[in-house]
């Protein structure tokens, strides 16, 4: 409820991106998880999950003794999830990665992320919340470690792709040379 109504509803009135036309048009037959969209889906919700299971894990293993260690660690791995989504949501304006368009340019979607992420410190700091979510407050350490592994994913895979498409240039220009 968190993470998903507002963006995805934003990512519906974003501009295409400025290559689209000249990228090859897709089959009638072609299924909806054809280009690598399949694996993009999987992949990134796996390091996803694993990144926010890390960060539960750690603050788990922080504070053995501490009876309220459990929902502590809980706490972080929610926030962990919900800005790793956040993060995400900017990395599915683009069919390569994060780093091929301008992360301000949707107005709406920087503005539902910011509501998301208030949404998110309501539920984590607001009193009458915190019982019924059962969410505790967070340190600067606790946020640290929320970026950090929140930021992996992205970071991971929009990396991965600026180098495959600096690679993929070079093949073509070695293609066209050698014509």
């Amino acid at each position: 409820l968190v993470t998903d109504g507002l963006p995805a509803m934003a990512l519906g009135v974003d501009q295409p991106e400025e290559d689209l036309m000249r990228q090859k048009p897709r089959s009638a037959r072609e299924n909806i998880f054809a280009r690598r969209l399949g694996w993009k889906v999987v992949s990134r919700g796996l390091l996803i999950g694993l990144c926010t299971l890390a960060a539960f894990w750690l603050t788990l293993r922080d504070n053995p003794g501490d009876p309220d260690n459990l929902m502590h660690a809980q706490t972080v791995a929610f926030a962990t999830l919900v800005f790793a989504q956040l993060i995400h949501v900017f990395d599915c304006r683009s069919s390569r990665s994060i780093f091929h368009r301008n992360l301000l340019e949707n107005k709406y979607l920087v503005a539902s992320v910011i509501s998301s992420i208030a949404l998110m410190l309501a539920v984590l700091y607001w009193d009458p919340l915190q019982p019924i979510f059962k969410t505790t407050d967070l340190s600067m350490r606790d946020w640290s470690l929320i970026f950090v592994t929140a930021a992996i994913p992205t970071i991971f895979f929009g990396i991965g792709s600026v180098l495959n498409l600096g690679n993929r240039r070079k093949k073509r220009t070695i293609r066209y040379r050698s014509a």
